[in-house]
């Protein structure tokens, strides 16, 4: 049979692209000057859900929209319940695609788009994995829900919407990481830290920040950053501008990365950065411009809420991946270190400073200890948590049913052991009880989710989907 399953999702190809495209082709990053009733996230995410339950209905399959919020594709009878959860919104794309972003381009075996990775294209396969599933005719005893999720970049409120009106199964996975099965997800405390304006100490003789702005994504790495800050009065501007020039070329050589100064005729100075951006859940591997920014600039002479906001970014924050200077590093031996991405950066003198961070912490850790500790740390530094949001880690025993059925799945079609792994990455599979994220991305293979150009395998997606079709015949039979 498992040649079977090879055999029918390779002979899918030319159709699954097909359908791939044109999904791909929609803009379904959360926009919410686009939402309306039905709409929750915007009208492009909304499409695309459309998209996924309208394949579903053409294909015979029961399916229903909740509100916008979810949908799910349906196959099979009975009382229990097989749950596959995959997303349909896709993060913001950033500057210098070979290829736009929403242009799906095929070169070589390769599909080149925004979401072809995360997660578009592995929920295609798994869709396309349940209608193999349907055609064989094998017998099941379950149902086999594919639930399709909107807003899994940003709040997940449709898991908790989905939750609310239809209930989660127990058991499921989640293509939206590695192969082979990851069992163990950090969680995560989301806090955005506020500065409020004060610019009571603003006198001639220091610099002041006009405006800073860096990073749209709270779970990725900013690659760029644009900063404003106005020169003293008393300061000889020609020779102020032509040190400070010197000094940030510098600078930005120091950290690999580019940028440039452009003086204003206002007495003001710009400030570009161009970084480089990585997933939330790796910071080390990204180049954070705002940061980089901000370790520059915070050491000249600002004051007051200025001084308060660089001096977090460029002092506290930068380069400190895994909390040091917040006071919250940690670690565990089933996932790892505490990890802390600063996401999106803003600030005005009108309206003082924001700062968004993504703190990834290991599973076994007390998180309300670590939530305490940062209200703490920021109390010291002058800053407040304007919001905060927090999603519980997750661990499934090694010995659970769900974890040897697709261990035995995955090693009958690689033939490599089924090794278990932990993420810092946030999957829905932790919205289940014995949930587990379960490809597509093969050993060996470089993830391109979150960044510029990114891609997926076709071959890859297709050799998932035979995996995903045996996975689900085996979970519900």
């Amino acid at each position: 049979m498992i040649e079977n399953w090879k055999e029918r999702a390779a002979a899918q190809r030319e159709t699954f692209l097909a359908k791939l495209i044109p999904f791909l082709s929609i803009n379904s990053i959360e926009d919410m000057t686009s939402a309306s009733a039905g709409k929750p996230f915007g009208a492009g995410v909304a499409e695309a859900l459309e998209y996924l339950l309208n394949l579903g209905e053409a294909h015979g399959f029961a399916t229903k929209n909740l509100d916008g919020y979810a949908g799910y594709v349906e196959y099979g009878q009975g009382e229990e319940e097989i749950g596959v959860l995959v997303h349909v919104d896709v993060v913001t794309v950033g500057e210098g695609w070979t290829t736009p972003p929403f242009e799906p381009d095929i070169r070589g075996e390769k599909i080149y788009a925004r979401g072809a990775l995360d997660d578009k294209g592995p929920a295609l396969a798994a869709f396309f994995a349940l209608q193999l599933l349907k055609e064989s005719g094998m017998p099941i005893s379950k149902r086999i829900r594919l639930i399709i999720g909107t807003d899994e970049e940003s709040g997940w409120l449709c898991m908790k919407h989905y939750a609310k009106v239809e209930g989660l199964p127990e058991v499921g996975f989640s293509p939206d990481a590695s192969f082979p099965i990851i069992h163990a997800e950090k969680g995560q405390i989301n806090p955005s830290l506020a500065i409020a304006p004060d610019i009571s100490a603003d006198d001639t003789a220091v610099w002041k920040l006009i405006s800073f702005l860096s990073g749209d994504q709270g779970n990725s790495v900013p690659e760029k950053a644009v900063v404003i800050v106005s020169l003293p009065r008393e300061a000889d501007e020609e020779r102020t501008v032509r040190d400070v020039q010197q000094n940030w070329q510098v600078h930005l050589a120091a950290h690999g990365v580019s940028g440039e100064l452009i003086p204003g005729d206002d007495g003001t100075l710009r400030f570009y950065v161009k970084g480089r951006t990585a997933h939330g859940m790796e910071p080390q591997k990204g180049l954070n411009a705002g940061t980089i920014a901000a370790s520059f600039l915070w050491r000249y002479p600002f004051a007051g809420s200025d001084r308060v906001f660089l001096q977090l970014l460029g002092d506290v924050l930068h380069g400190d991946h895994y909390g040091m200077k917040l006071g919250l590093a940690c670690t565990d031996e089933a996932t790892g270190p505490l990890t802390v991405n600063a996401g999106i950066l803003t600030y005005s003198r009108s309206d003082g400073g924001s700062v968004r961070l993504n703190i990834r912490y290991p599973a076994t850790i007390n998180p309300e200890e670590y939530v305490q500790k940062l209200k703490e740390r920021a109390a010291q530094i002058g800053v407040t948590i304007s919001s905060l949001r927090t999603s519980r880690s997750h661990y499934v025993p090694k010995d659970h049913p769900v974890i040897q059925t697709l261990s035995r799945v995955y090693t009958k079609h690689t033939g490599e052991e089924a090794a278990l792994l932990s993420s810092g990455g946030a999957t829905y599979a932790k919205s289940l009880k014995a949930g587990v994220a379960f490809g597509p991305l093969f050993p060996g293979k470089q993830s391109m989710a979150h960044l510029i150009d990114e891609y997926a395998e076709i071959d890859d997606l297709l050799r998932a989907m035979a995996i995903y079709a045996e996975a689900m015949y085996e979970l519900a039979k």
